[in-house]
């Protein structure tokens, strides 16, 4: 039984789970889950760590790709990058890190134009302590698979977290310690998001190639690449995601609501949001995900509900309001506008197509 009172545009129906759409590839509660649509368990590929990577995923091959390391020192410390192949259900090590280094924010498969050729883009971290202080260091990283060695590349040196990757444009956009950045292969700083408002939670590049990319984070924001001008959309917003066959974005304000905003009219709409949510959550936000069709859509919804004050007063004198915390999954339909959804928290999540 759903616990959360989710209030969806006008047309929207709920439905009970079902079939139909593509399997689910999720991390929940640090494992590596395989789901069918109906939310039913076809595999779990076992503990993945605490360390937060996304999730590649190769369609040729049905190949899924993570970064994988110890849970806790009890098991034994190692830090990996791993393939999980779901035709058959069996995970390889594709490459032995050393112990201060560890993928993380950034993993993309890229495809080759031979069938079952291509490699994985990402970014990895290496601990290097000094005398009086840590210093980590941030490189691009590409891996072939069967390689024991990936190709690194350093990046800008404030250029620190990966916002999006453009396949077609071959660039990426990345924030860092002074601003936004565009960023080529190798490493190179092409640009500077001119507005300053934005903190970059989320982008997304146009899916055609074209030069605009949206940022999220204290507002939405297009950025034309061409000119290096800055329009900003919305006042809040995170996470935009573009839609596929549509000249226009989903996006979140929370980690409580969906909206999409329609680049043809410049209007934003509300997809759906928890009803009588009075403590927006932002911390569990994460962008949605679409299938290759775009007729299905998974997205991870949050609530927080003050639950009362605690006893004892804190350090300054006061006493701390205690919350609780609901999570569901939930599936959309826009063909049939329809929607289906499980509790439980999907931490990073593709389709299995």
């Amino acid at each position: 039984m759903n616990r959360m009172d989710i209030e969806f545009a006008g047309g929207w129906e709920q439905v009970a789970s079902r079939m139909g759409a593509p399997d689910l590839l999720l991390e929940s509660d640090g494992r590596l889950l395989v789901q069918r649509s109906d939310f039913s368990l076809l595999h779990d590929f076992g503990a993945v760590g605490p360390v937060d990577c996304p999730i590649a995923y190769d369609t040729r091959t049905h190949t899924a790709y993570r970064y994988v390391c110890a849970s806790s020192a009890a098991r034994g410390d190692f830090s990996q990058l791993r393939s999980f192949h779901l035709g058959h259900y069996t995970t390889e090590v594709l490459w032995e890190l050393p112990l201060n280094q560890w993928v993380l924010w950034l993993l993309e498969w890229i495809s080759g134009a031979e069938s079952g050729s291509g490699q994985l883009l990402g970014l990895v971290a290496t601990d290097r302590p000094t005398e009086d202080r840590i210093v980590i260091e941030h490189q691009l990283f590409a891996l072939k698979p069967g390689e024991k060695r990936a190709r690194l590349r350093p990046i800008c040196r404030d250029g620190y977290r990966p916002l999006a990757f453009s396949r077609k444009r071959r660039e990426l956009v990345f924030a860092g310690a002074n601003g936004i950045y565009l960023v080529d292969l190798k490493g190179i700083r092409r640009a500077t998001f001119p507005g300053g408002e934005a903190t970059g939670q989320g982008a997304a590049f146009d899916p055609s190639g074209a030069g605009r990319v949206i940022i999220g984070g204290d507002g939405i924001y297009i950025w034309d690449l061409e000119r290096n001008q800055v329009q900003q959309l919305c006042r809040i917003g995170r996470y935009p995601v573009w839609a596929v066959g549509r000249n226009g974005f989903w996006y979140r304000e929370s980690s409580s609501d969906l909206f999409y905003y329609d680049l043809d009219t410049n209007a934003s709409t509300r997809v759906f949001t928890v009803a009588n949510h009075r403590n927006p959550e932002f911390w569990f936000a994460r962008p949605v995900k679409q299938t290759t069709c775009g007729r299905y859509l998974a997205v991870s919804i949050s609530s927080k509900q003050l639950r009362g004050v605690s006893r004892k007063a804190n350090a300054v004198g006061a006493r701390e309001r205690v919350y609780e915390f609901e999570h569901e999954l939930c599936i959309m339909d826009f063909e049939k506008r329809q929607f289906w959804r499980r509790e439980g928290f999907a931490n990073d999540l593709c389709w299995a197509e």
